[in-house]
């Protein structure tokens, strides 16, 4: 992508736009990625089934490709809930609220930050900052359409898989999440990222 968030739906959709995609329909879902991403997935799923194995899509459609308005719509689906939740609890005034609710995105997703470093948390168990369940608005994997939450991500043998054709784990807060990078495990450390290993299982994350 051209930039790290995309200000909202006409950005996305040209950019969008400027790829082949790949249209599959897994399992009753219809999925969408970027074509190379696409051929990879199904390589990987054709590899898993010969092993009676299955890798299919997590929650529907999104769990490929996604529209800004998907991305606002996880994001509220954090946002508002906790918006009650610390209002409720006094830690929020009325005003306070309000104000949250009518910024502009950008400065929204700043000052639920810095809520955060304060604790007011806004996950959904408000009890960690909220990017570590839900990307901020046009920041999310799945605008580039290179990003798929698979079912199995507990599976090691899934994983080995998705591997192998160049899915990798990228988001260390996010286990069903699996980022298209099209290269050989061997050499994701030459291109900047290192590996992470958690109870898990193995993630690749920027080396910064």
């Amino acid at each position: 992508p051209p930039v790290c968030v995309f200000p909202g739906e006409k950005e996305v959709a040209e950019f969008q736009a400027s790829f082949v995609i790949g249209i599959e329909e897994i399992d009753g879902v219809e999925i969408e990625l970027q074509a190379e991403a696409m051929a990879a997935y199904l390589a990987a799923r054709r590899e898993a089934q010969a092993q009676g194995l299955s890798i299919t899509p997590r929650d529907g459609a999104e769990g490929a490709r996604r529209s800004f308005a998907d991305t606002l719509r996880l994001w509220n689906s954090r946002f508002l809930p906790a918006t009650d939740f610390w209002l409720a609890r006094g830690r929020l005034t009325a005003a306070e609220v309000e104000k949250l609710k009518t910024l502009p995105v950008r400065e929204q997703v700043r000052e639920v930050l810095n809520l955060e470093k304060r604790g007011i948390f806004f996950n959904s168990s408000f009890t960690a900052s909220i990017i570590y369940s839900v990307a901020p608005p046009g920041a999310s994997q799945h605008l580039s359409m290179l990003a798929l939450d698979v079912n199995e991500y507990r599976s090691k043998k899934a994983r080995d898989i998705l591997a192998r054709h160049g899915w990798f784990r990228t988001v260390k807060t996010d286990a069903p999440h699996f980022t298209f990078l099209g290269r050989k495990k061997e050499e994701l450390k030459s291109l900047g990222l290192k590996k992470f290993v958690s109870e898990s299982g193995e993630y690749w994350i920027p080396n910064i």
